[in-house]
């Protein structure tokens, strides 16, 4: 598929034929980190590369690596006593234009490690949460700045919630359902396209797949999207299907399983398998890995040792096709989808708790938008270059947004991919979007 040129001035970008036959080279970024649970990918040092942060369960410990030059990585320690470190994620919470790391602590629950500028991190506990498991990141209150949410799996009382960003770095917890038995997985995404925040989440004790309505005053009401004995294990949102709203991706531990949620649109959603035999699925996230318009889906087994990604064919119904990414990743249990390489593809980020590994997969892919010099304007504040909610162009300027592929796209209907901002003629920003 050839597609058509466009050149911005002494800034260019030239469109090439894309294959969907993507080779994945493994580098690793470290190779003896005791119980490795999740990984994140985000420019930590702020120097326009992607930096990994990753939890060491066993050894409780936090901590992020530099990314030297994409084979490099130099590991900085931000905790050695987060006990029982699981989930992680980073984002500029308190909105002083640096990344801050949060962790989920089984013993002290919801950390934020703030960061103080030049990557010193200071240690704020957001909700005394014990056995915090996994988090996510997202506006729930529409108010403008970061909350984060999160699931407590083993405690007596396993319970979802999210914690309310105040400013000025004080928090509020929110309890949104307790007593839900090995609640372990929890994604904030708009599901009912009435433009609040909902929440999704799975219980695997419970059996329970659900997803929580928010009335607009961060009221939630449950809606069960499945109920089975086999042990939901994850859960993600997306527009699989490209019709307009967003369907449920999900892993079936008891099953080996990964499999799909269509929405009809009124939230009727119907389930569609699109990988068996991957045994003990443990996360599943998406993105278009093959750069051909659609939705493909990536994920992780334990017990497999696997991580693999289904390729979309962008029929309906959608016929998937699996690709091994590896098959040799010992306990295979976080991923994360990043353009690690800024070369335009997205690479895929991997931890293996048994392999005490943490790792990068470098997609070959020919990018659809190839990048000549990017010319940036003195006195334009255009933002930061990776984003996780919506993009906010500078007021008052004439400015085109372009995805992969130069198409013009609005900045108010993003999907996760890569984009390009045209100001003055020229093209003077690339912009990731990761959710």
């Amino acid at each position: 598929m050839t597609r058509s040129l466009f050149v911005v001035c002494a800034a260019f970008l030239y469109l090439s034929p894309i294959h969907a036959q993507i080779t994945f080279t493994e580098h690793p970024i470290a190779t003896n980190y005791n119980n490795p649970w999740y990984v994140f990918g985000i420019d930590i040092d702020g120097d326009t590369d992607t930096d990994a942060v990753a939890s060491g369960r066993l050894g409780h410990c936090l901590s992020w690596w530099e990314n030297i030059d994409n084979v490099n990585f130099i590991r900085h320690d931000i905790s050695t006593t987060s006990y029982y470190a699981m989930g992680v994620h980073a984002v500029n919470i308190d909105d002083d234009n640096d990344v801050d790391v949060l962790c989920a602590s089984q013993t002290y629950g919801v950390e934020l490690w703030e960061n103080d500028g030049t990557q010193t991190f200071i240690r704020h506990v957001i909700a005394s949460w014990g056995y915090a498991n996994r988090l996510d990141v997202e506006d729930v209150d529409s108010d403008g700045d970061p909350d984060v949410l999160a699931v407590c799996c083993e405690a007596l009382s396993p319970m979802v919630g999210w914690i309310e960003n105040e400013g000025n770095l004080v928090f509020t917890p929110h309890v949104v359902k307790d007593n839900w038995d090995n609640v372990n997985c929890v994604y904030a995404i708009d599901l009912d396209d009435d433009d609040d925040v909902d929440i999704l989440a799975s219980a695997s004790g419970a059996g329970d797949i659900s997803w929580f309505e928010n009335d607009g005053e961060e009221v939630f009401t449950e809606h069960v999207i499945l109920h089975t004995t086999a042990r939901p294990s994850s859960v993600y949102g997306d527009d699989i299907d490209s019709d307009g709203d967003n369907d449920v991706l999900a892993t079936i531990c008891g099953l080996d399983q990964v499999v799909w949620f269509a929405n009809d649109g009124n939230e009727s959603f119907t389930s569609y398998l699109i990988g068996s035999s991957f045994f003990r699925p443990h996360m599943v996230r998406s993105t278009d890995i093959d750069d051909d318009g659609d939705i493909d889906v990536v994920a992780a087994a334990i017990n497999s040792n696997e991580i693999a990604w289904w390729e979309n064919d962008g029929n309906i119904p959608i016929q998937w096709t699996k690709h091994v990414i590896t098959n040799a990743f010992t306990g295979a249990t976080g991923i994360d989808i990043k353009d690690v390489d800024s070369d335009g593809d997205f690479d895929v980020l991997g931890a293996a708790q048994f392999a005490n590994s943490i790792r990068w997969w470098e997609s070959d892919l020919n990018p659809g938008i190839n990048e000549g010099e990017v010319d940036y304007p003195p006195m334009v504040d255009f933002g930061p270059t990776i984003i996780s909610g919506q993009l906010k162009l500078p007021e008052g300027k004439n400015c085109i947004l372009y995805d992969i592929t130069g198409r013009q796209v609005e900045p108010l209907s993003l999907k996760p991919g890569i984009y390009f901002i045209k100001y003055d003629e020229q093209i003077v920003r690339k912009i990731v979007r990761i959710k």
